[in-house]
């Protein structure tokens, strides 16, 4: 019999696609191994995103920011009819009570980076900034498999192995914010750059994610001005980073494939929970960190640094083969050996 993992992660324009993607990162790579992958989400934004990569998901009548005790009995209800063998709960909204609901029939795989400790068989927290010795006092005799750290950052195959070279020139500038965009920084950059005559010699693409409620805004903006282009849920991402000299990128999934294929990136944290993961990047000169996306000076900021690294090709090639050099792209491999004792 076909072994069951089900995936309980969520995804619409206030927390963008950001759970979802890397949830089904690590799915498809148990998916090669010969597991059936059920995705659990409530009310998603967009069911195309299950299609296109092939993904039998179960609509939940629960909100996704309240996971309450109703909605765990739910879920042991439907891992018992299918027979599931493992959950993966990747959700800032969870607490202990309904982990124990689930985690008294069946063994569950959280996500998580927060500080807290969780009643989870096994905790990844792929954060590269996570402080693996903490996590190892927090869960010491607790019986719960910690799997930390980046080597475990989950990225899509398509990310891994790119062939990528570092142009003296800079003719291809991308900018995204994953899933959604909040702030609307795209088409404040947009706005920004019209009047910064450097930029009309670069070929600008944005990517515009599921969840961004401002892409009529940023299309109205937009028009007329010949060498940009918005790529709406792009189906060829990889190919649009691999064709990129330079690109702004939120936190989270985004970043690390930038990286993996080693696009000189400039980071933006756009949420809370990006802030030390980017920060560490920059530290450590895989990316340039510019700061929070509530940062007043954060476009002047942006725009300097582009035109910096416009006229320095060095510091460009010295951030990509870093970020190559750290972020490999096995993350999700390696998780699934964790899981499955199948160590390496």
């Amino acid at each position: 019999m076909m072994k069951k993992l089900f995936i309980r992660a969520d995804g619409n324009d206030k927390i963008g696609l950001g759970h979802i993607m890397r949830s089904m990162t690590i799915a498809d790579e148990f998916r090669t191994h010969g597991f059936d992958c059920i995705f659990l989400s409530s009310q998603p934004i967009n069911r195309e995103i299950f299609d296109r990569y092939n993904f039998q998901f179960i609509e939940l009548p629960y909100p996704y920011n309240h996971k309450s005790v109703d909605e765990a009995i739910e879920i042991v209800r439907i891992l018992d009819f299918y027979n599931a063998d493992y959950i993966l709960i990747d959700s800032y909204f969870i607490s202990n009570e309904y982990l124990s609901i689930i985690k008294n029939q069946f063994k569950v795989i959280c996500i998580n980076s927060t500080n807290d400790w969780l009643n989870t068989d096994y905790l990844i927290n792929e954060n590269i900034a996570c402080d693996i010795n903490y996590y190892k006092q927090l869960y010491l005799k607790s019986g719960t498999k910690l799997i930390l750290g980046s080597t475990y950052s989950p990225i899509r195959r398509e990310f891994v192995g790119a062939k990528y070279i570092v142009n003296p020139i800079v003719k291809n500038l991308l900018v995204t914010t994953g899933g959604g965009d909040q702030h609307n920084f795209m088409t404040s950059f947009l706005r920004m750059i019209k009047r910064e005559t450097f930029f009309y010699n670069i070929n600008i693409t944005f990517v515009s994610g599921l969840c961004n409620p401002y892409l009529n805004e940023l299309h109205r903006d937009a028009f007329g001005f010949k060498n940009v282009s918005i790529v709406s849920n792009a189906p060829n991402m990889a190919e649009l980073m691999k064709n990129s000299d330079i690109a702004i990128s939120a936190g989270g999934t985004t970043v690390l494939e930038l990286s993996a294929i080693g696009v000189p990136t400039l980071g933006i944290a756009v949420a809370k929970d990006q802030e030390a993961g980017l920060l560490f990047m920059g530290n450590a000169g895989i990316i340039k960190y510019i700061g929070k996306i509530t940062n007043p000076n954060l476009m002047d900021n942006v725009v300097s640094c582009i035109y910096s690294m416009l006229e320095n090709y060095e510091v460009r090639k010295k951030l990509s083969d870093i970020s190559r050099k750290i972020i490999d792209g096995l993350g999700a491999e390696r998780i699934y050996n964790q899981i499955e004792n199948k160590q390496t």
